[in-house]
């Protein structure tokens, strides 16, 4: 059996963050109705690269779903949504707080159709608060966290990271948040309002009050080779042009560091006995162990000596390095997904697949259809003809032409 088999989710979303949420329901069986903007569709529909026209970032997100074009701004497109709801047992949306409640379909009102429904909204801010109302993305999610002030070094100044970090972890905490509400609701019977903003979820990851209210000091950036809590715990650039990451988490790891790199005297050196001492001193350990990478010239030998000592390191990977790396292909990490029928140069794309592992269900990848594929099925079942169907698509067409 299916995980979500027999659950029904009307998805009003767009962009990356909502879409994956669904994405992880759809994999697991759920019946995902993704509704569209006429004409324009999901905006992930233009993101590159794009293959026979179609993106392949769009597939990735909504791989499994059902494709449905509705004008929420027609009293007929709305009313198709209204009776979608109200027999679903999840709503997606990722629309700025306020407008699904202009459109009639918020939470109050959709809770009052379906009380059983799990209504989940994805925004940047949140649904309440002073800035809820402003719009924003995953990158504005990373510099109003902290997130991104302090992922860098005084001379490089706030650095973003190079993924959609707020919205995949936004969509994680989704997903996470939608399954507490299920157990909720087997439970209780009763669905509920979740709410999850982009930035409280990287927020809730970097942000360190503490250093504030308790320690009195003032957090600083460390770059690639400082920890504010390790040391050794950092990234160090090998004398070839690698990187090495170093990771040594206590007393004992470090102690082993100081035996690999032939420097055993500093296990007794009073700045570098203890972790606060080690890390109080990071930058006068620094200069010390560049010099030990200097003797071994290459990150091959580096990590064969660090592995072969016991202490936690990884060369840095790029993506080349991801696709032949043995133990992603061994642990059975990548998935490729298969691409819609449309996409006649491209059958398949491969990625690393959702971060879950279960013994007893698989995920399964059933590709994307056209761009309202599934209306005259949906739609159709609500009582429409085909005709009817036609007609509104027709109307909705021209009425966005307009706009």
């Amino acid at each position: 059996m299916k995980l979500y088999e027999g659950l029904k989710v009307v998805e009003f979303t767009t962009n990356i963050a909502g879409p994956t949420v669904g994405q992880w329901l759809a994999e697991y069986g759920a019946e995902v109705i993704h509704i569209e903007r006429p004409v324009i569709g999901d905006d992930s529909r233009a993101y590159p690269p794009l293959v026979n026209g179609i993106s392949i970032k769009y597939c990735t997100l909504n791989h499994g779903k059902k494709s449905v074009i509705l004008d929420l701004k027609d009293p007929d497109g709305n009313k198709i949504a209204r009776e979608l709801c109200k027999d679903a047992d999840i709503v997606l949306e990722s629309t700025r707080p306020g407008v699904m409640d202009r459109l009639g379909l918020g939470y109050e009102a959709m809770h009052e159709l379906n009380p059983r429904l799990i209504y989940c909204s994805v925004s940047a801010w949140g649904q309440t608060g002073p800035y809820a109302h402003r719009p924003g993305y995953d990158l504005i999610a990373q510099g109003a966290s902290s997130i991104m002030y302090y992922n860098g070094d005084e001379e490089t100044g706030p650095v973003k990271i190079f993924t959609e970090i707020g919205d995949q972890c936004g969509g994680l905490a989704g997903f996470a948040a939608v399954n507490a509400a299920l157990y909720y609701r087997e439970r209780t019977g009763l669905g509920q309002h979740v709410d999850i903003s982009l930035v409280r979820v990287l927020a809730s990851m970097s942000v360190k009050l503490d250093d504030l209210r308790i320690l009195h000091k003032k957090t600083e950036k460390q770059g690639n080779q400082g920890s504010p809590l390790l040391c050794p715990y950092g990234v160090f650039k090998c004398p070839d042009g690698n990187w090495i990451i170093i990771a040594a988490s206590n007393n004992a790891l470090a102690f082993q560091f100081f035996r690999v790199i032939g420097r055993e005297d500093l296990i007794s050196d009073p700045r570098f006995e203890t972790n606060v001492k080690r890390v109080e001193h990071q930058k006068i350990l620094a200069p010390i162990m560049y010099e030990w990478f200097d003797k071994m010239g290459t990150i091959d030998n580096i990590e064969k000596a660090l592995l072969e000592g016991g202490v936690p390191c990884s060369r840095v990977y790029s993506y080349e390095d991801v696709d032949k790396d043995p133990h992603y292909h061994e642990a059975g990490w990548f998935t490729d997904i298969p691409m819609p029928e449309e996409m006649t140069d491209l059958k398949a794309r491969r990625i690393v697949s959702s971060p879950f592992g279960f013994s007893e269900m698989s995920p399964e990848y059933i590709p994307t259809k056209g761009f309202g594929a599934w209306n005259h099925e949906i739609i159709g079942k609500l009582g429409y003809t085909p005709e009817q169907i036609d007609e509104l698509q027709e109307k909705w067409k021209q009425a966005m032409a307009k706009n």
